[in-house]
């Protein structure tokens, strides 16, 4: 097997800001192993390349000098991964019949996982299939401030407006780096956007801990059962709409992700995923999807259809269902108590 040794010395070399370093390998070093070492730095991207003399094999890696610690030390972790997966494919079967093996294995993958599959920008124009409804999501963010400026001063810290007012400041940050070029927009964008999601999702823990306290230790609306219902209402519909926007952000590395580069196990598994004969290919979840999520959650207490696979996905889940549970349960039973 051939590693790297740690009993000789390794050459470093500058030259046009970049820093070379030559790393000695034992091990005996075949032309076979080599061009297999070339072929995976190539498709692993990996700046190295692998030389041999009758007595002394080495590792050339080429770095940029400005480089990082971190960068530098991934760069040279790549390239000595390469060296088992060179010694594994070097002794593996004949080139034709491994090469027949892989091919075969890539068509099993794109024919069993035709969702899964890369989209260009022209299909995604042409079928629209995962672009985002723009109007959904203002309209999302509209019933939220609107139920946040209906909820009595007491759900809201400083003046009930103040929220909604962030909210909206954010949005128009969001829509205006969007349209501005540069390659720090898709940053700022997705800052600004968990921005946005996070004072969402903690103004409904927020305004969840404040009707309950009042249900159990006795608020103002607890006297009336319209008024009761009411205030319930708002709460339970602001927390579906925050945890909707959570989801639909955090899934799959967020909505640009999941239609340009769709992980290869999804954070959250819709039944499309799950049997692709019941969806076109390429289909990827949208906003509305997540608002059936957020709402058949807050309803059933529990997973229905969609079944969460990564553990923030749990956990969310469970902070979801356990707030809806103690509203709408205190809720019922305080309004029904009012109207005996």
């Amino acid at each position: 097997m051939t590693d790297i040794d740690p009993s000789a010395d390794i050459e470093l070399t500058g030259a046009n800001e970049h820093v070379t370093a030559r790393i000695p390998l034992a091990g005996q070093v075949t032309g076979e192993w080599l061009g297999c070492y070339h072929r995976l730095a190539r498709a692993a991207a990996v700046p190295v390349r692998a030389e041999a003399q009758p007595d002394r094999a080495w590792l050339v890696v080429t770095v940029p000098a400005a480089s990082s610690h971190v960068e530098i030390a991934e760069i040279l972790e790549a390239a000595r991964a390469l060296i088992t997966e060179a010694d594994t494919v070097a002794l593996r079967a004949p080139p034709t019949a491994q090469a027949e093996a892989s091919i075969r294995d890539w068509w099993s993958h794109l024919r069993g996982s035709p969702h899964r599959r890369l989209s260009s920008r022209i299909e995604v124009v042409r079928t629209g299939i995962g672009a985002e409804k723009r109007w959904l999501l203002a309209a999302a963010l509209v019933v939220a401030m609107i139920v946040l400026l209906l909820l009595p001063a007491r759900f809201s810290i400083g003046p009930n407006w103040i929220v909604p007012v962030i909210e909206v400041l954010l949005l128009a940050a969001i829509f205006i780096a969007e349209r501005h070029p540069g390659d720090r927009r898709p940053a700022v964008v997705r800052g600004l956007s968990y921005a946005l999601v996070l004072i969402l999702v903690a103004d409904a823990v927020f305004v969840t801990i404040r009707l309950v306290t009042d249900l159990v230790e006795g608020g103002p609306e607890t006297n009336s059962a319209t008024a009761l219902l009411g205030v319930g209402s708002g709460v339970w519909i602001y927390t579906i709409i925050a945890f909707t926007f959570l989801y639909w952000l955090l899934d799959g590395g967020g909505p640009e992700a999941r239609i340009w580069n769709p992980p290869e196990f999804p954070h959250l598994a819709f039944p499309e995923h799950l049997n692709p004969v019941v969806a076109p290919p390429g289909w990827r979840p949208e906003f509305a999807d997540y608002l059936y999520l957020g709402f058949t959650n807050a309803t059933a207490f529990s997973p229905t259809d969609v079944m969460p696979l990564a553990r923030w996905c749990k956990l969310a889940m469970t902070i979801q269902a356990f707030g809806s549970l103690a509203v709408l349960g205190l809720v019922v039973a305080r309004a029904v108590n009012i109207f005996k």
